[in-house]
């Protein structure tokens, strides 16, 4: 057991697991009758010289002459590590495993040694995006930024860091970055929690949600009744998340000249 492990409290522990829902530590395998090259898929990126693990879903009727939504999803702390195998044990990695076949977004699951906090997390992130729209046919309009916790603090710091890359971001269970609220501001964001979260309060996503709407942002939260922390299959299941995210498109991209795709735009709705 890790010095992380030790340093935490028993009942800080039970009370992850029990909210965590910590299954499908090896969802890949719900995907090991799709076409070749489709489904999870495991690859690795050079961050500083050093080899890093990242996991892609592609989708099972995925085209390379079409271009695909994409999602970048930022882990938990308690995913962090060197395995490749726990990012996609949380969140949305086990959403995506319980109906894969109807998932319509290339997904990209890096995974950090620790927080997303530093320099060095924010350049293996966008190493991992660019790899994944280096190999894939991703519509660089429509990529989303996610994460669940400490992930979905790494949301507001990536994101406001780089607001050009993506065209929205959906943190859940954040974390509060009020520092950061003018930058965020720049991009529309859908936040979600459980009304009792015990490890993060969702008061912090309250104020984070009121401080980019005051300069002018467009940031809404959704908030689920009972006690949880991930609560990545509500947001699928009883919102239109999904939609929502279809049909954001990247505006500040425009402000920073980026390249437009050539290829056609795939009709996923």
């Amino acid at each position: 057991m890790s010095h992380r492990w030790r340093a935490l409290s028993p009942l800080l522990v039970t009370m992850w697991l029990l909210l965590s829902g910590c299954q499908g530590r090896h969802v890949s395998k719900s995907t090991a009758d799709f076409p070749a090259g489709t489904g999870f898929i495991r690859q690795e990126v050079l961050v500083d010289g050093t080899p890093r693990p990242v996991w892609v879903f592609i989708p099972k009727n995925y085209r390379a002459s079409e271009r695909y939504p994409a999602i970048v999803f930022l882990h938990g702390l308690f995913e962090a590590g060197k395995d490749g195998e726990s990012s996609l044990s949380a969140g949305l990695g086990p959403v995506i495993a319980e109906s894969p076949g109807t998932w319509k977004f290339i997904t990209i699951f890096p995974q950090s040694s620790g927080t997303w906090r530093g320099e060095e997390r924010e350049r293996l992130v966008i190493a991992a995006l660019d790899s994944v729209e280096e190999h894939w046919s991703v519509d660089r309009d429509r990529v989303t930024l996610a994460g669940l916790s400490f992930g979905a603090l790494g949301v507001w710091q990536i994101g406001a860091r780089h607001p050009d890359r993506f065209a929205a971001l959906v943190p859940i269970a954040a974390p509060r970055a009020t520092e950061l609220a003018q930058r965020l501001s720049l991009l529309p964001i859908w936040a979600f929690n459980f009304r009792s979260d015990l490890v993060v309060p969702s008061a912090s996503a309250d104020e984070m949600c009121q401080e980019i709407t005051a300069r002018g942002g467009a940031a809404k939260q959704t908030k689920f009744d009972g006690v949880g922390h991930d609560c990545w299959s509500r947001a699928v299941a009883e919102s239109d998340l999904v939609d929502w995210m279809l049909h954001q498109r990247r505006v500040i991209a425009r402000v920073y000249n980026s390249p437009a795709p050539t290829a056609p735009v795939a009709d996923v709705r």
